[in-house]
């Protein structure tokens, strides 16, 4: 059995449980309502999670560049302590959300991305280096 054979492509979101989908469907109906509002935190988070996402593809291209399986289980793990229990559930089903430790949580996630973003830089650079080294021998 060979590497494709291994392969198996996963439907997207399986490794998403229900109700973090279903808290950040909410949270995404909450940007949309507050980008009309303007509410300035809602709307941070919402860039915050797209420099998230977007870190996330960078590192799944370097570590392709690398020659690694890049295993998307980090990503679904943070969304999941995002969103896994943002609703509350007081009141007649308002589905309100506390969203001011977001704001912290998602900076956190973002400089741990970027400090792997490095890592992976610098062990790029550090094997061509050796290669640019071996040929000039």
């Amino acid at each position: 059995m060979n590497n494709e054979d291994q392969d198996v492509t996963r439907a997207p979101g399986a490794n998403i449980p229900p109700n973090v989908i279903a808290n950040a469907a909410r949270f995404n109906r909450q940007f949309l309502d507050s980008q009309l509002g303007g509410n300035p935190a809602t709307v941070s988070i919402g860039k915050l999670l797209t420099v998230m996402g977007e870190q996330d593809n960078t590192i799944r291209e370097l570590s392709r560049v690398l020659g690694r399986n890049y295993n998307e289980q980090h990503l679904h793990d943070m969304h999941n302590s995002l969103f896994g229990g943002l609703i509350d559930d007081s009141g007649t089903r308002r589905e309100g959300m506390h969203v001011g430790k977001l704001l912290t949580q998602l900076t956190t996630f973002i400089h741990q991305q970027h400090q792997q973003i490095q890592a992976l830089i610098d062990e790029i650079r550090k094997n061509v280096n050796q290669i640019n080294d071996q040929m000039q021998s």
